[in-house]
């Protein structure tokens, strides 16, 4: 953490957006995963989350931090988790290590009590080096290490290196939701003292093509590339992002969660629709804190369906290839009232070429998606 940084200190309306992301993708992921490995059978009958940034626990105004939400979020679900969820929290200044232990105690009872939780004793250290030793035992004896969630919210942009989440997505069901921060790369991109630490966190030295681009192309080119890297790098099949600006509407920085499963990527699109609901996938302090919202909506269900016919024209898919096309290849996700406008407009865009005689027209039901087969017709102009 920055040196001149209390031990505790005020949170902006920016964190509060990134910890309702993280709630509601938890919210889901928990019970999601729990209920995987219980059917699998898997060797790791548990689910990790890990908190490698943890601080404090507690903010200056008595609001709660990230490992504090995480425990909550599993302590308060409606559900029952078949198999454990184990807790994880990595701070490595003393200050904030002390304060987070004393935090923690508060819920040992709790989760004692809940039987299907495990927390395990804070670790006091920096992030890139404890995890490297979890992920050198489990591999060392053959544990799987996921189901995972790597929740990696440094301070900057140079403490998590593209190898730390390479090895984290190497393991199955393991995902990574990280922070980069672009006020301190825009600030210091320009310092040849600061190389080492940019070509750290994107394992080569692409990033040095926005040394020369002015802002806002700057910030593009720097996400843009940073993307490429967490896929061809870091290992990532998919990557999204969501910006944070100040209540200036400077970029202050931006959230990217990266997973090799389409599931995980439609729960953490649905947790930032619900903090944006433009589906922008952006959040500014200068917008009211009551609502965490900033526009009115752009990309709903009748811009997709355009975007479905214009892009996808005279096509024939699944409907499960059309859930991953707008998954990956848009910011929405869901996508069945877009599939019904076009197949039911008075000039259709779309007509169904297979599916079960049972089928009701303009519904497509889950257990359909690979059976159902659509066409994407030419606009007739």
């Amino acid at each position: 953490m920055p040196d001149d940084l209390p031990a505790v200190w005020r949170a902006d309306l920016h964190t509060f957006a990134k910890h309702a992301i993280l709630e509601g993708y938890l919210n889901a992921w928990f019970p999601i995963l729990t209920r995987q490995q219980r059917r699998s059978g898997g060797a790791s009958q548990r689910v990790l989350f890990i908190d490698g940034f943890a601080g404090p626990g507690i903010y200056e105004g008595g609001q709660v931090g990230s490992p504090i939400i995480a425990l909550r979020a599993a302590l308060e679900h409606r559900a029952q988790f078949p198999v454990p969820i184990r807790f994880r929290f990595i701070e490595q200044d003393k200050d904030c290590f002390a304060i987070l232990k004393e935090q923690l105690r508060g819920y040992e009872g709790p989760v004692r009590e809940s039987k299907n939780l495990i927390l395990d004793p804070p670790c006091h250290g920096e992030c890139d080096s404890v995890l490297g030793e979890m992920l050198d035992e489990h591999e060392r004896d053959g544990k799987p290490f996921g189901p995972a969630l790597a929740f990696l919210d440094q301070f900057g942009y140079s403490a998590v290196s593209i190898g730390l989440i390479r090895r984290i997505l190497a393991h199955p069901h393991c995902e990574v939701f990280a922070y980069l921060d672009y006020k301190d790369m825009n600030r210091w991109i320009v310092d040849p003292s600061k190389s080492a630490g940019f070509t750290r966190t994107f394992g080569g030295d692409d990033w040095k093509r926005a040394i020369s681009v002015p802002e806002p192309e700057r910030r593009v080119c720097l996400l843009d590339e940073y993307k490429r890297a967490l896929r061809g790098r870091g290992g990532a099949r998919h990557v999204c992002s969501f910006s944070m600006f100040d209540r200036f509407g400077s970029l202050l920085y931006w959230l990217l969660f990266c997973t090799n499963n389409l599931r995980g990527l439609e729960v953490m699109k649905t947790a930032m629709w619900k903090v944006d609901e433009t589906g922008g996938f952006r959040f500014s302090d200068q917008d009211s804190p009551a609502q965490l919202e900033l526009l009115e909506r752009t990309f709903d269900q009748e811009w997709l369906a355009g975007e479905l016919r214009n892009r996808l024209a005279a096509k024939t898919m699944t409907v499960a290839e059309v859930w991953e096309f707008v998954l990956t290849e848009t910011p929405c996700y869901q996508f069945k009232t877009a599939l019904r406008t076009l197949e039911t407009a008075r000039e259709p865009g779309m007509q169904v070429v297979r599916a079960p005689p049972d089928r009701k027209r303009g519904t497509f039901p889950d257990k359909y998606w690979r059976q159902i087969r659509v066409e994407f017709l030419r606009a007739l102009f």
